[in-house]
């Protein structure tokens, strides 16, 4: 059976350095996870900041996002947001969620051991100023209200 997987990444930068995650494994990753049911793409990017890393976050805007299938088709869709720090420290005690979480200048990153090396690209994608959508663009649906189909109505001055 396939299903998807969504999944939030948050790009936060602060005077010059970006809030990064050292996970459990002790790579290094933006503050990132999976968006739970039930839950929405913004309180999930929110969520797993705070859990990651310490710091409760507001979000500017969605950075870009992606898609890919896997093996067993499980569509994942990741979806990157850039935040900035509103209350908190970056964690440093370890728990079950990471080893904890600092502000790293891209040349340090450029130094520690990366999960990926996506987390220098969405910063530069970030740095190059790619146009963020605003997140008052995104309107989660009510599954029980939304209409069961959409459909498009044409004006008949539009017609000619």
């Amino acid at each position: 059976m396939s299903h998807t997987v969504l999944i939030v990444l948050v790009v936060v930068p602060h005077d010059g350095r970006y809030l990064i995650v050292e996970e459990r494994d002790g790579t290094f990753f933006l503050p990132a996870g999976k968006v739970e049911p039930g839950e929405n793409l913004i309180a999930a990017a929110v969520r797993e900041t705070a859990e990651e890393a310490g710091v409760l976050v507001g979000l500017r805007g969605l950075l870009g996002f992606d898609h890919s299938q896997l093996g067993d088709g499980t569509t994942k869709m990741r979806f990157a947001f850039v935040g900035y720090p509103a209350l908190g420290a970056p964690k440093r005690l370890p728990d079950q969620h990471s080893r904890g979480a600092g502000w790293f200048t891209k040349l340090e990153l450029e130094r520690l051991p990366l999960r990926h090396r996506e987390v220098l690209t969405w910063i530069e994608r970030y740095e190059l100023g790619t146009p963020l959508l605003p997140c008052t663009a995104y309107q989660p649906l009510d599954m029980e209200t939304a209409p069961r189909t959409w459909s498009v109505q044409i004006s008949p001055e539009l017609d000619d």
